[in-house]
């Protein structure tokens, strides 16, 4: 079998999988999405009142307490999919009408009342499917692209195909990047350019001053993209820009470290021009995130707009925490902190591959412990620090590479297990691996419908089981076909 059919299969697996984990969950990001798919515009006036990161401008109107990268990607599945709602809201206007209050089967205090006001407005069902639409039209197919791309990378650095293969796997079923892919955010968006970003600029490739412009050009975009997403974007792109001047100045002093830094600058002006823009529409300056004008809350009070010295308290939850902790969701990537004292073979990162990458994640840990809002993660999973996965994997590799067979069984069947099941149940991990082990799997989409079954499935209202074990196997039978027809194809 050809990579390229390999390449196929992997993408239609992936997106299979991150498109039946798929969540309704009608993020902050969703809001604008459908704003600009529908209006053109990034006023959400209509929403306002339907998510805690909605708020208005007096005079100006209501936005989101967020960057707009993530929402002006996922307008366009939106707007893709828009005649397909439209006509099934034709053929069931009750879709669309106002509904009477139920009730949400869930811990988290603002999911019941939020509900109930979307319903009352009658919009439920629409950003429901807006949800889906943006997930499965955006989310998924980038994570699977993403996943390829990996495979592909690795395939060039080592010369083994199914050691790529293997890896890029697990990456893409063992990493919080399943997790986050359920629905449309930004940390995930960011984490797939922040891997592109390493691939472009550690890619084997020729080593004349030419290509390398190119190649810091084409990661300045990128980071510039990332900072359109998302502000904590903000300390990967000074690493690597550190990078690109550190890398200038080993090949011709001050006019390489001015010719590679400048070429990843203008990489970034285009997007950064983007957001500047967004800002300036919005909040009548460009110079501002959305942060300066969100009404006083109990985090945005400390220090500026929510930013303070980073804390202890932070710096071990966002590692550790089992509701957010990044190596809680995945302990793998723990094994990437030893890189530096394991021999390197042809195809492993190099050393100032390794410390920068080392670098950016201390970098973006270091920013995280300093915003406040990431106690907030209770309520999400991991966030903050997903964009550190691609970094922490890619030095994981040679560990690994390094490790007995019973070391890495040990590190990854833990992994992939947890990855698995806080995918699935979207709870923290202790409370994700109980469910699993004592309710047996399922998929997020029906874990919703059984805590809303009264208004929206009786049928589950016992509970998911059996849908959710066949709801699996349906999945791993169509996952099995995409790989049983290379096997007739070869023997043919």
């Amino acid at each position: 079998m050809t990579r390229r059919s390999t390449a196929v299969r992997l993408f239609l697996t992936m997106w299979l999988v991150y498109a039946a984990f798929a969540t309704t969950n009608v993020a902050r990001e969703t809001y604008l999405a459908v704003a600009l798919g529908e209006r053109l515009t990034v006023r959400v006036d209509p929403y306002l009142g339907l998510h805690p990161d909605l708020f208005e401008i007096p005079g100006r109107g209501a936005y989101i307490n967020s960057n707009p990268g993530a929402s002006i990607f996922g307008a366009v599945p939106y707007a893709l999919a828009r005649p397909l709602i439209a006509g099934l809201f034709a053929m069931r206007p009750a879709l669309g009408a106002p509904k009477p209050p139920t009730t949400y089967d869930d811990a988290r205090p603002n999911r019941t009342p939020l509900m109930n006001e979307m319903r009352a407005r009658g919009l439920d069902v629409r950003l429901a499917l807006a949800a889906l639409a943006t997930q499965m039209g955006l989310m998924a197919p980038l994570g699977a692209l993403a996943v390829v791309l990996l495979y592909f990378y690795l395939q060039a650095r080592y010369g083994d195909d199914r050691w790529a293969l293997r890896l890029a796997l697990l990456y893409g079923l063992g990493t919080p990047i399943f997790f986050r892919s359920a629905f449309l955010n930004q940390n995930a968006l960011l984490t797939h350019l922040i891997l592109a970003t390493m691939m472009v600029v550690t890619w084997p490739a020729g080593e004349t001053a030419r290509p390398r412009q190119q190649a810091w050009g084409w990661a300045g975009f990128l980071l510039g993209l990332g900072l359109l997403m998302d502000y904590s974007a903000a300390p990967l792109a000074l690493v690597f820009g550190l990078w690109a001047i550190a890398e200038g100045w080993q090949q011709g002093r001050l006019r390489g470290a001015v010719a590679l830094g400048g070429a990843c600058v203008l990489g970034a002006i285009g997007p950064v021009c983007v957001l500047l823009g967004y800002q300036g529409l919005a909040f009548g300056t460009p110079w501002f995130p959305a942060q300066r004008y969100m009404p006083v809350t109990e985090f945005s009070v400390r220090g500026l707009n929510g930013f303070t010295v980073p804390t202890f308290d932070l710096l071990w939850r966002n590692l550790l925490d089992p509701r957010y902790g990044l190596f809680a969701f995945c302990p793998l990537l723990i094994a990437g902190l030893a890189a530096p004292f394991v021999p390197a073979i042809p195809g492993d990162p190099s050393r100032r591959e390794q410390r920068f990458a080392l670098l950016a994640v201390g970098a973006l840990l270091v920013f995280s412990a300093a915003n406040q809002f990431s106690n907030l993660q209770w309520n999400t999973g991991v966030r903050y620090l997903v964009p550190a996965v691609p970094l922490l994997f890619l030095l994981m590799v040679p560990v690994v590479r390094a490790l007995p067979r019973w070391g890495v069984v040990g590190l990854v069947v833990p992994t992939v297990l947890v990855s698995i099941a806080v995918s699935m149940m979207r709870e923290d991990v202790p409370t994700s691996l109980g469910l699993l082990f004592t309710g047996g799997p399922t998929l997020p989409v029906l874990i919703t419908l059984s805590k809303t079954a009264a208004a929206y499935a009786p049928v589950l209202a016992g509970g998911v089981q059996p849908f959710g074990t066949l709801a699996v196997l349906a999945l791993g039978g169509a996952i099995a076909m995409v790989w049983r027809f290379r096997r007739r194809a070869s023997a043919n």
